[in-house]
């Protein structure tokens, strides 16, 4: 996640909204003409951008996930640190 002033885009995406298990609107960024996707923002935190880690291939070796969020949707095959909190669903706190 980084602040909406941290990012930069040239172009205009493309968007699509959803709402959430938490009642917020999930809004999805995508590059127009390849589908790209680029961020992603919650309207319960409007100022912040949440960024693929996949956007990084090739140079995301200063990533280290600090979490899992939606665990119960977690498939074995997606490889994550063994001892990272899970939360099931949204978390309810920013904790």
């Amino acid at each position: 996640m980084v602040p909406a002033t941290a990012l930069s885009l040239r172009g205009t995406p493309k968007s699509f909204d959803r709402p959430s298990d938490s009642g917020a609107t999930f809004t999805r960024h995508f590059c127009a003409g390849c589908g790209t996707p680029l961020y992603g923002q919650s309207s319960r935190a409007a100022d912040m951008r949440m960024l693929p880690i996949g956007l990084f291939a090739g140079n995301n070796d200063w990533f280290a996930p600090g979490q899992l969020i939606f665990a119960r949707s977690h498939q074995e095959w997606d490889e994550i640190a063994a001892g990272l909190p899970r939360h099931e669903k949204y978390r309810t706190s920013q904790a």
